[in-house]
């Protein structure tokens, strides 16, 4: 029953909407990060081993408790079920009919006008091929952006995370925008993850690894072959999330605290932003 325990002490592992979840905490985990924001700190993502928090939600803010039916445990949301893509089948080529072959027709000679204008179209199209090869270009080599937007909170901004500070990057984007594998690679974990919510960790081919977080919706499973570019999930704000947005991590091994810096390790693979 809500109210017969004070205080909560953290312990590793532990995450406050588990914490919430356990303790039946009236509010959910938004409402227990409230009354102990002084205690957390700006970002409730990581909680510290040790921290003492108040499981008396309503009195640490100040206001009296109403008699009221005890809300239902909150759930964890049901996964989502992995997209899988169907493989075109091939058509058939069609074969071009032979024509008739005609008689070339005698053509007035061309003024310098029309000179010009060939020029021109001839410039122009050159333009467009060197920046089609461009484009080719900075597909081949493999890596590609998360996810087309901005960045937020950057990595290692100092704050308190276990580790002291930011392992990752955000890049805040509405519920459900695609996100891309940075590079090809395998998928090493796609599922839940505590306070990271659904999260993909990938492991390419240099021996790094990318983890996408907080997702919504997933589009791999564990051991699939990935190419660099390929939707892999869906964004979201599932686990401790302030609000929609993608955490993306560049790791040495799988697992949390082997991180590097995100953005350097994507710019050197030709990536812009």
């Amino acid at each position: 029953m809500p109210g017969l325990r004070e205080s909560y002490t953290v312990a590793r592992g532990d995450s406050l909407s588990g914490i919430a979840t356990t303790e039946d905490v009236r509010g959910g985990w938004q409402r227990l990060y409230a009354a102990n924001r002084q205690i957390v700190g700006d970002d409730p993502d990581l909680i510290l081993p040790g921290q003492r928090l108040s499981l008396d939600v309503a009195k640490a803010r100040g206001t009296a408790r109403k008699p009221a039916a005890a809300a239902p445990a909150p759930k964890r949301p049901a996964a989502p079920e992995v997209q899988q893509k169907r493989e075109a089948e091939p058509r058939p080529e069609k074969t071009a009919k032979p024509q008739p072959e005609r008689e070339a027709k005698p053509q007035p000679e061309k003024t310098a006008k029309q000179e010009q204008k060939k020029e021109a179209g001839q410039e122009q199209k050159k333009t467009v091929r060197s920046d089609r090869a461009s484009e080719r270009v900075e597909k081949s080599s493999g890596f590609s952006a998360p996810v087309a937007a901005r960045t937020g909170t950057p990595y290692r901004q100092s704050g308190s995370w276990s580790s002291g500070y930011h392992t990752g990057v955000d890049f805040p984007v509405p519920t459900g925008t695609s996100v891309r594998a940075v590079s090809a690679g395998t998928v090493v974990s796609a599922g839940w993850a505590g306070a990271y919510g659904y999260e993909v960790v990938i492991r390419h081919g240099d021996g790094r690894y990318s983890q996408y977080a907080h997702l919504s919706a997933l589009n791999v499973r564990a051991g699939q072959q990935v190419g660099g570019g390929q939707r892999i999930a869906r964004s979201g704000s599932t686990g401790n999330s302030t609000g929609p947005h993608l955490h993306f991590e560049i790791r040495t091994g799988p697992g949390y605290g082997s991180d590097v810096d995100p953005l350097a390790y994507l710019r050197a693979g030709g990536v812009r932003i």
